[in-house]
């Protein structure tokens, strides 16, 4: 039984909203990434873009591995998150989370 490329297209095809609730919901990824984050954004205004970027995209990287891999997916890392998606990831994040942060939702300690 041969697979089409379609169907092998349609594995890896990233849904942009699994994707963000999966980082999300990732325990490890908010121990390991997101508190350090938080702890650097809590006595601050805002942030900018680029500044989100740097915060975040570490997290983002880690958590396109740990779904590629969740998910079983094939091909190149790359081409199926690519930079964009990436970038989009961070911001979507730092949206969701800043008010909480600043409203000192979580427990980050000093």
């Amino acid at each position: 039984m041969e697979i089409s490329k379609k169907d092998g297209d349609v594995k890896n095809e990233i849904n942009h909203d699994d994707l963000f609730w999966f980082m999300l919901d990732h325990d490890k990824l908010h121990k390991d990434y997101f508190f350090p984050i938080a702890r650097q954004l809590k006595n601050r205004d805002g942030c900018s873009p680029e500044k989100v970027l740097e915060l975040y995209m570490p997290m983002v990287k880690k958590g396109c591995k740990e779904y590629y891999s969740d998910k079983k997916m094939n091909g190149n890392l790359a081409k199926l998150f690519p930079r964009d998606l990436r970038e989009e990831m961070c911001h979507r994040l730092h949206d969701h989370y800043f008010d909480d942060i600043k409203n000192e939702k979580y427990n980050l300690g000093n």
